[in-house]
């Protein structure tokens, strides 16, 4: 019986030393890594605890006086404490981001084989994760004391994902400012400046047509004002397109431009 000679096998060259698995290994690696710091106590304390201690806070200052002007506290400035709540969660999230600029682990993440996108991903899914939890957190808060989702289970997926996302859309513009200054001490105060302007001079806690009237078109303009009279439509009885489309053309606008501006800084971090 012959045999016919064959071609030897040629082994196959190893593979190159880089990622081991690719981005979702990364993506992986390091969202345990972010959630396991902004999950921790203190995280939760920010996440949680505070958002219940401003709504306690509103609730004892102003429910009195809106249900004498006949104005449902629960359902009025829920979506408002859960607004501050997020914002909130932005910050502290670009805080954390500089935070890891600081301490060398940018620079130890770009010696190694890590993609940067799965950083960028990483930090903006742990911050929905947060934002998921807040909003829970502060609609069952506002339940106790009348919030309700008025058109049933739809509308109240259309709130919470309405609310992560705004949530996103802040994280991506605070991570730009992060990425961008170096100093923390002046990102703190870039960070915190705007936050109680953009609260104050919105819908959060009175209707726009009772600030003064040149201030009124400002008020009605404002990306707040939008995403919270956008939380309301969504769990009244009376939603409309034109309550949400507003609140929803911010969203897109603000996700669309900071998605940008966030690459870019991150790409300029990972060439230095």
């Amino acid at each position: 019986m012959s045999t016919t000679p064959g071609v030897a096998a040629v082994p196959a060259a190893p593979a190159p030393p880089g990622r081991p698995a690719g981005l979702q290994h990364d993506f992986q690696v390091l969202f345990d890594r972010l959630r396991t710091r902004s999950f921790s106590r203190g995280g939760l304390v920010a996440t949680v605890v505070q958002p219940l201690l401003f709504f306690a806070i509103f609730y004892c200052t102003f429910a009195t006086m809106l249900d004498a002007r006949g104005i449902d506290f629960g359902r009025f400035v829920t979506p408002t404490v859960l607004v501050q709540a997020l914002m909130f969660v932005a910050i502290g999230s670009a805080t954390d981001l500089a935070a890891d600029r600081s301490s060398g682990v940018f620079s130890r993440l770009l010696t190694s084989p890590v993609d940067m996108r799965a950083m960028s991903l990483a930090h903006l899914a742990v911050v929905a994760l947060q934002g998921l939890l807040s909003s829970v957190a502060v609609v069952l808060a506002g339940h106790l004391v009348g919030f309700r989702f008025d058109q049933g289970v739809l509308a109240a997926l259309g709130f919470v994902l309405f609310a992560v996302a705004f949530t996103v859309a802040l994280s991506l513009a605070t991570a730009t400012i992060a990425l961008r200054l170096k100093n923390l001490e002046a990102l703190s105060a870039v960070l915190h400046l705007p936050y109680l302007p953009l609260l104050v001079l919105s819908t959060g806690f009175v209707e726009a047509d009772l600030f003064p009237g040149w201030l009124q078109p400002i008020v009605a303009a404002s990306p707040v004002s939008g995403v919270i009279d956008a939380l309301r439509a969504l769990s009244s009885a009376e939603l409309t397109w034109g309550a949400v489309l507003p609140g929803l053309a911010w969203l897109v606008g603000l996700v669309a431009l900071f998605s940008w501006t966030t690459t870019t800084a991150f790409r300029k971090v990972a060439v230095r």
